[in-house]
């Protein structure tokens, strides 16, 4: 499938907000397991849940978006 600006736009926001939710959601979690509080399922987990709620393109690779952007000078 050929990437679209759409699709590089849309890749562009999910993964800025997916650095936003897992600075605010799952890194304090991952200090948590680190420090032996929780189970690291649960910090999997949120993760998991992050990269759902923000998906990426359908029908494209990481690998192509980011080679698109990099390509179109996008961020």
């Amino acid at each position: 499938m050929a990437i679209t600006r759409q699709n590089a736009n849309d890749y562009i926001t999910a993964r800025s907000q997916r650095i936003h939710a897992h600075k605010k959601e799952s890194d304090p979690l991952l200090a948590e397991y680190m420090a032996e509080e929780i189970e690291k399922s649960v910090w999997l987990n949120k993760k998991a849940e992050i990269k759902n709620r923000f998906p990426y393109p359908n029908g494209c690779t990481t690998a192509d978006l980011e080679q698109y952007c990099k390509d179109n000078n996008l961020a």
